[in-house]
């Protein structure tokens, strides 16, 4: 619950008695001050919703203390309701909204007035408190996707419908000796061929853009070639579609790499893998992120519906809590990442190969979390 303050300026004390019993409830911070000056400092010091300022005061009156609020940066929008006992008449009214009043309230106090116009603009206040709020969270998560982007080392490239680059990270742009920013905008079917003879890659036609259609998950089951510094290079692509199967296709995610082992095909290459090394194969493709800084914290080597086990170059202090995404092998229940926060439960040297590894218990992970947890343990 978001608690919202509200400034009541009064400089007899009985009328601030009488406002803060009509207004007074477990989700208002009712703040008192007894003049002008007062009202400044505390304006300046807290976070306010509301003013409600009386216009008669010694020193200072209403009518300044508004035009100097509405002077400052940090209370310059902040709404503020005159209540008064002089006249009526327009002329005063109309001095009070030159001063920055959004509305009038006349002594003595109407109680279900008062709680009506305040209900008014803490509605108001609110939903521009869950506004901001909404932009800081949809800003954090693009910073932890651009990060999550950036972090991985396979070339990532985004297409709309009709095959133009949206979007890339840098190891896209370094396997395609490009610069970035230059990709953006460029047809995919540029950057590729379908054979060493260099013939040219149809988007339209391809069963790339077929099965993303359909909304499935496409891999290249022959070599697919990219033009490098006047060269041709092999490479192993993924690709899925950006929307559900129940919604009109916008687009995909590519995923690529550099192939090795030229030798075989990669149909071949990849069912070879398979009957060898099923369970290590995916375990090798899932690096896990900090979604704080998007450095890699370390290579999945287990996985269950409680926690995972996790192989890493450093040591990880127990009872240190992170913030982790990790790519998913494949697309599961129409995600391609998976974000959630863990707790080290316990850390010892490996021994061989990595020089850590750290057990993790899962941290408040959601049902559609556990979900692809489950689907992916099935596949493992």
């Amino acid at each position: 619950m978001i608690r919202q303050n509200i400034l009541v300026v009064d400089d007899h004390k009985e009328n601030l008695i009488a406002i803060e019993a009509i207004l007074e409830a477990p989700s208002r911070q009712l703040v008192m001050a007894s003049s002008g000056n007062e009202a400044l400092q505390l304006a300046l010091k807290h976070d306010f919703s509301l003013v409600l300022l009386d216009v008669q005061m010694p020193d200072m009156d209403g009518f300044e203390v508004a035009e100097l609020m509405r002077q400052n940066r940090r209370t310059r929008t902040l709404p503020i309701i005159f209540v008064t006992a002089i006249s009526k008449e327009q002329k005063y009214v109309f001095k009070g909204y030159e001063c920055g009043a959004v509305d009038y309230l006349f002594k003595p106090l109407d109680k279900q007035v008062l709680e009506a116009k305040v209900n008014v603009f803490l509605d108001l206040d609110l939903q521009k408190r869950k506004l901001q709020q909404a932009v800081v969270q949809m800003k954090r998560l693009k910073d932890e996707n651009e990060r999550l982007l950036q972090a991985l080392g396979e070339g990532i490239l985004g297409t709309d419908a009709d095959g133009l680059i949206s979007f890339c990270n840098d190891a896209a742009a370094t396997l395609l000796a490009c610069d970035r920013d230059a990709l953006i905008g460029q047809p995919i079917q540029a950057l590729l061929c379908q054979d060493m003879q260099a013939t040219p890659f149809d988007w339209s036609s391809s069963a790339l853009l077929a099965g993303c259609r359909a909304g499935r998950c496409w891999r290249n089951e022959a070599s697919l070639y990219a033009r490098r510094d006047g060269d041709l290079v092999a490479l192993e692509m993924t690709a899925t579609p950006i929307n559900p199967p129940d919604e009109a296709f916008s687009g995909c995610v590519i995923l690529f790499r550099e192939q090795t082992g030229f030798d075989l095909s990669v149909q071949e290459r990849q069912a070879r893998e398979a009957r060898r090394y099923p369970r290590k194969k995916v375990f090798r493709e899932m690096v896990l992120f900090d979604r704080t800084t998007g450095g890699n914290v370390g290579r999945l080597l287990n996985i269950s519906v409680d926690g995972f086990k996790l192989s890493s170059r450093k040591a990880i202090k127990e009872g240190q809590r992170l913030a982790l995404s990790m790519v998913l092998p494949e697309q599961i229940n129409g995600l391609n990442t998976l974000s959630f926060d863990a707790r080290a439960i316990w850390c010892q040297p490996a021994g061989t190969g990595e020089d850590y590894q750290t057990g993790f218990q899962f941290l408040d992970m959601h049902d559609a979390g556990r979900g692809i947890i489950e689907a992916l343990m099935e596949k493992i």
